[in-house]
């Protein structure tokens, strides 16, 4: 068992009205099922609105995984007591997992961009706890995105954001380039491949998804942790992909990435959006140091409110930093958190 007892499985569907199209002329009902786990100190599949001034962490994971991701997390917090007072809401995010997602139909890539994905996760809160309900937000690589996304779009709602192992999503494009000669690039490949139009990386990824999901996991976990990740985990995140619906939501997500989330980012520069008004705390490996060298100045740029950054693990932690460096960096979450709310 991955996780304890205390964390239940629920599906929540959403019924949100967005926009049909980019012009906005037609407007569609389009469902969200959301399947996420959730852990109170009060056990209740669904809490009152008279309880909206609950303690709530939302933990939003990355690719290639599913909510399985936080499973040392998830430990590390009991260890230190804070399941006794924090709601802990870990779900899998639209279109990945068991969470299901169905892509513009005008090719927008708008229903998987990270404004609407963020805007999900905020509609959960709402249904599990009240429109007033205020939380903190950790999220890992894509979920880092989502989590930034959810801080300009949502700042009457979020008390603080943690970012791990990200820099905002236009720099990373930018520094595709022949610096380091071309290892940023090399390295982060996928960034490319995966947001080629359909059927393209569907067809090539879906003939033998087990190799590549597989192989992609192995080559982002760190010498420590190599072969050592838990099974069940692992299974989780390479299995769910046999389900052609996750392929195609997971390259939604980086289909959006290449277009209307930098869209987004572009118009949050010219209206001084870019920078949040609440806590970050950012968590970065030191491989990631290495490739972003000025990863703290570029985040001291973004938060108005104070911006902490640690670097935690050592240079034998991969990119997985919410498992392989779970012991340093969940306190480093729980003392940020703490000082949050005291």
């Amino acid at each position: 068992m991955l996780f304890p007892e205390s964390f239940q499985k629920l599906f929540v569907t959403l019924s949100t009205t967005k926009n049909g199209s980019q012009s906005g002329a037609t407007v569609l009902q389009v469902p969200v099922k959301i399947f996420t786990l959730r852990h109170s100190p009060i056990q209740s599949s669904i809490v009152a609105p008279s309880e909206a001034s609950r303690k709530v962490l939302l933990l939003l994971h990355g690719y290639p995984q599913n909510h399985t991701l936080y499973y040392e997390t998830v430990q590390e917090l009991s260890k230190a007591g804070m399941l006794e007072s924090w709601d802990v809401v870990i779900p899998d995010l639209p279109g990945y997992g068991r969470s299901t997602k169905i892509p513009s139909v005008d090719g927008s890539h708008y229903e998987n961009s990270k404004r609407a994905i963020a805007a999900d996760c905020v509609a959960l809160i709402d249904k599990m706890y009240s429109a007033g309900q205020r939380f903190i937000v950790a999220g890992h690589d894509r979920g880092a995105r989502v989590a930034y996304r959810m801080a300009k779009d949502f700042r009457d709602r979020i008390l603080g954001i943690c970012l791990m192992e990200i820099i905002p999503t236009k720099l990373m494009f930018e520094r595709m380039n022949s610096s380091n000669d071309h290892q940023l690039t090399l390295n982060t490949y996928h960034w490319i491949f995966l947001a080629q139009p359909p059927n393209l990386p569907e067809t090539l990824i879906g003939a033998s998804s087990d190799y590549y999901f597989s192989q992609t996991i192995e080559s982002w976990t760190g010498p420590r942790y190599r072969g050592h990740l838990d099974p069940i985990a692992v299974a989780s995140w390479v299995e769910q992909y046999r389900n052609p619906a996750v392929l195609t939501g997971s390259l939604e997500d980086y289909r959006a990435g290449a277009s209307i989330d930098l869209e987004h980012d572009k118009t949050d520069e010219t209206s001084g959006n870019a920078v949040v008004d609440c806590p970050l705390l950012i968590l970065h490996t030191a491989k990631f140091l290495k490739q972003h060298k000025d990863v703290a100045e570029i985040w001291e740029s973004l938060g108005a409110k104070g911006v902490t950054v640690k670097q935690v693990g050592d240079d034998q932690v991969g990119h997985f930093l919410p498992i392989e460096a779970a012991a340093e960096a969940i306190p480093e979450l729980i003392s940020w958190m703490n000082e949050i709310v005291s």
